[in-house]
């Protein structure tokens, strides 16, 4: 992408600092199995990104690169047990084992090993919203601030739905563990998954800014029924903040990078003192008018994706 000449120092500091910036994938033993960690090293308190079922840390880098330009902060992404270059637990073969809170124990693990057990931010799309619920939930005096992006709130799944899901995947459970263990064990755990999360809120005093997507359930009821769920959310405390990604389907950060982005930047402002909030801002604008320019000249519209909940 050909870059525009700015002449603020901010602009000039971002595009010096840029070429810092390096990707680190490293595997980290849990107890057994290993985990990927998909890393840009920074300074500063870290972002953890949890990904939506079935992705990887790497589906990240279309906005963690400029996050880690703008913030200066660690970025954090992972893959799943079982998922990308992580292994799965091969010395359990019970359903159970392998549910979601078998999986945030070991991102625990994984964390501690790397040292960023301390505070942090996080940042979450689709069912990537229930690990990072349940990592707040587990953490609420670490974790400092949320983006949601387009995730998974529980008053979605309503009994009726998870029944007829779960009728469905155990009909089709042959067909889905051949062709993926760690999808098995993910699709198989739903009714699991969905009961811990009813008795598992998010903690009261951790800031959100939720985005929900304009396009993502092709029946209008279901629709309806996914806004209202982020609308009880966000109502639900005054430090919570509704945005809607109009134009957008589920993947909001891919198909509308810059509102992901701008979230995110505010969310982690907020958790910065004056001085160095400032700072933050200050490369934030400068890439904002960067981006702005770039689109508008290839005129950028922004795809509509299906549904991938």
């Amino acid at each position: 992408m050909k870059k525009y000449l700015f002449t603020t120092l901010a602009f000039w500091g971002l595009m010096t600092d840029s070429g810092k910036c390096q990707y680190i994938d490293t595997l980290v033993d849990v107890g057994g199995y290993r985990l990927n960690f998909h890393i840009i090293k920074g300074k500063g308190m870290p972002i953890l990104f949890e990904a939506g079922s079935g992705d990887v840390g790497e589906g990240w880098d279309i906005i963690l690169k400029p996050l880690a330009d703008i913030t200066g902060a660690t970025m954090i992404a992972y893959d799943r047990a079982g998922f990308g270059k992580s292994e799965l637990d091969t010395m359990n073969h019970d359903l159970s084992r392998h549910g979601i809170l078998n999986g945030i124990e070991g991102l625990e693990t994984g964390l501690k090993k790397l040292g960023y057990d301390g505070n942090i931010m996080l940042v979450a799309c689709s069912f990537g919203g229930f690990c990072a619920t349940l990592y707040a939930a587990r953490h609420p005096a670490m974790v400092k601030a949320a983006v949601w992006i387009d995730i998974n709130h529980v008053c979605w799944f309503t009994d009726a739905y998870v029944d007829a899901e779960m009728e469905d995947r155990k009909r089709n459970s042959a067909s889905i563990k051949n062709r993926s263990l760690p999808l098995y064990y993910q699709q198989l755990n739903l009714q699991n998954t969905v009961e811990l999360m009813k008795s598992t809120p998010f903690p009261a005093t951790i800031p959100v800014i939720d985005l929900v997507s304009e396009f993502n359930f092709p029946d209008s009821i279901s629709a309806a029924r996914w806004r209202d769920c982020h609308r009880q959310f966000v109502d639900a405390q005054p430090n919570r903040q509704g945005i809607t990604a109009y134009g957008s389907g589920h993947v909001i950060f891919r198909e509308n990078p810059l509102l992901a982005i701008t979230a995110i930047v505010k969310a982690y402002t907020g958790t910065l003192g004056k001085e160095r909030g400032y700072e933050v801002m200050k490369r934030f604008l400068s890439y904002s008018l960067e981006r702005g320019s770039d689109e508008k000249r290839k005129g950028v519209q922004y795809r509509i994706s299906p549904s991938q909940k």
